[in-house]
């Protein structure tokens, strides 16, 4: 596979002053930070070239594309392969992908650039950005300065749900660390370590969910003054990051217990490293950018909102787009506790074994927002966070399907994404994704099918072995 990453470099070069190459990317995170690497990378290159974004590549979604001389696919693609062939068996296609593959023979002018050909796991060891920037270091070593987003899209894939990046992020890590691109620490796994007041990162301690800490302003209150940790400073309210390493400890500690009681024994091995694990902080960044996580939830912000193109801008270092994103965001965040209206009323239903938590939200939110607010919903206090949980919304006679799941039961075994494939392929339909977030579309006719098949999926991925 080395080989095939040269080969694909030889023939991107081949495209100096020639028809622009198309590069076709995942509309998440992960295929933000892909197409930018590339972006810049064939920018620097002199390679004329466009982004476009898909949610999926469902036949429909491929049957509209419009194959270029060159279209190179960053974050999907390997699990489409019988779609894309048809479409563009008669032009080069580069697929550069960390998702399980479909077999692509008798497809000659396919470049298959994929994780798990080289003998990697395309689920914690790459991501979509990791590969991507195999192929931009292959380009041109000078490069290795765009390590920070495969980075950003390994975190925002949840690749670190270990505690720390692994396999060949971690030597990706290493690069960005050894460049003074990125800080590699221990510490409080809380979003808005730079960024959120301490008080405020408590409360969104959600993965796991801790009783009277999440969501709880006056229980993250006593916490806080039991440990005698100081809310203000010099700067006036002390963020996460403000913290001294003694206060980390006891906070950690105390987190730690009060996770430990509240999670089932069989996840009880998994949670110290959902309290504290590594943490990377992008050098030389505006705070609300400069911590991985972050960054990822901005470009998350311009994805769900169907504007990614904002994100690609912010990702390739155009700052003037920041303004926007995070205008989407704040936006992002009201639309979200609008749908989270719809949990709160109690609007998830249990599957037939009561394993499976779903909610229909045609009309509530858009299709973009069913996957986010799924996740918001397991720190709700209104659905089991030790479940997995479906949104859908109707339109047209098909129904568009998110699925979150926990961290936790990721780190159990469960795989979103084969369960969706294969529940919605059953039915008629298609689905994918990742293995804590995935996706699916299937005929309206047969949703009621499609829950039941998926939760019977499920079940058998999370029962214990005999």
């Amino acid at each position: 596979m080395p080989g095939e990453i040269k080969r694909a470099a030889e023939v991107l070069r081949g495209y100096r002053g020639r028809d622009p190459v198309e590069i076709v990317s995942h509309m998440d995170v992960d295929g933000i930070c892909a197409a930018a690497l590339l972006s810049r990378a064939l920018e620097r290159e002199g390679i004329e070239h466009r982004v476009k974004f898909v949610r999926m590549l469902y036949r429909e979604v491929v049957e509209e594309l419009d194959p270029a001389p060159l279209t190179l696919f960053t974050d999907l693609g390997s699990s489409q392969l019988p779609h894309l062939r048809e479409r563009y068996r008669s032009g080069r296609v580069i697929i550069c992908d960390h998702h399980p593959p479909e077999t692509a023979e008798g497809w000659g002018g396919l470049l298959h650039l994929n994780a798990h050909s080289m003998g990697m796991d395309g689920t914690r060891e790459i991501s979509g950005a990791g590969m991507a920037f195999l192929l931009a270091r292959e380009l041109n070593p000078s490069n290795s300065d765009l390590s920070p987003l495969a980075v950003v899209g390994a975190v925002g894939d949840v690749q670190n749900a270990w505690g720390r990046l692994v396999g060949k992020n971690r030597e990706i890590l290493e690069e960005a660390v050894r460049t003074g691109k990125v800080v590699r620490e221990m510490d409080l796994q809380l979003y808005g370590r730079h960024s959120r007041t301490l008080l405020q990162a408590l409360e969104g301690l959600s993965d796991p969910p801790i009783p009277g800490i999440t969501r709880s302003s006056e229980g993250c209150l006593e916490l806080v003054r039991s440990l005698g940790i100081p809310l203000r400073g010099e700067n006036g309210w002390r963020r996460p990051a403000d913290l001294t390493p003694d206060e980390k400890r006891r906070l950690a500690g105390a987190l730690l217990s009060l996770a430990l009681g509240s999670v089932p024994p069989e996840f009880s091995r998994y949670v110290p490293g959902l309290i504290v694990g590594e943490v990377y902080t992008l050098t030389g960044e505006d705070p609300e950018l400069s911590d991985a996580g972050e960054f990822a939830t901005c470009l998350n912000s311009t994805a769900r909102h169907e504007q990614p193109v904002i994100g690609l801008e912010v990702a390739r270092g155009n700052r003037a787009y920041f303004p926007a994103v995070l205008r989407l965001l704040r936006h992002h965040r009201s639309s979200l506790a609008r749908g989270m209206e719809l949990i709160e009323a109690g609007g998830v239903k249990l599957g037939e074994r009561g394993y499976l938590q779903y909610f229909d939200a045609t009309g509530v939110v858009k299709e973009t927002f069913t996957g986010t607010l799924a996740g918001l919903s397991l720190s709700s206090g209104r659905v089991d966070p030790f479940k997995p949980v479906v949104g859908m919304v109707r339109n047209g006679g098909r129904v568009k399907i998110s699925a979150r799941c926990s961290r936790l039961l990721f780190l159990k075994g469960l795989d979103l994404s084969s369960c969706l494939r294969r529940a919605a392929e059953s039915v008629g339909g298609e689905g994918g994704g990742h293995p804590v977030a995935g996706g699916a579309q299937v005929p309206e006719e047969r949703v009621e099918d499609f829950l039941r098949l998926l939760e019977e999926r499920m079940l058998e991925e999370v029962a214990p072995s005999p």
